[in-house]
């Protein structure tokens, strides 16, 4: 009995790895991270972004005289909202680990904020309290 119970036990783990292997990577949020990058989506030397392990970081969109850049780690983690402006002095970024809803909310020196969503998030609220849509992942105050 102790030998069917012991030969049970380790087909379980055996199969539980082998399905582990054959997953898929895990979702990280974003659909507009599953482009290649291409040399418009390298951001600017002066956002410091050196001390920070990002796999990938692309240009998403451009609102208001700035770009916007998404970044990840590995695995998702973290998430990165990266803000260029023209004058280098209002740059701002910000990370998370979250990986669903409203992730990250940060604001630069002219006190503007940005607020990085996952997909598919109900931004309807965001927008309803003066935040403008000016991608799927990113609202921002716009004046």
């Amino acid at each position: 009995m102790k030998n069917k119970t012991l030969a049970f036990m380790t087909a379980m783990v055996v199969s539980g790895m082998l399905l582990g292997g054959c997953s898929s990577p895990a979702y990280t949020g974003f659909k507009a991270l599953e482009r290649e990058a291409t040399e418009s989506d390298t951001p600017p030397k002066d956002t410091n972004l050196e001390q920070l392990d990002l796999e990938k970081v692309l240009l998403v969109t451009e609102a208001n005289g700035n770009k916007y850049y998404l970044g990840q780690g590995k695995q998702g983690r973290p998430s990165c909202l990266i803000v260029a402006a023209a004058d280098p002095y209002f740059s701002h970024s910000g990370c998370t680990d979250s990986l669903q809803g409203e992730m990250l909310r940060i604001s630069g020196p002219e006190q503007k904020s940005a607020v990085l969503v996952s997909d598919g998030y109900d931004t309807k609220e965001l927008e309803s309290s003066g935040l403008t849509k000016i991608h799927p992942n990113i609202l921002v105050v716009a004046n």
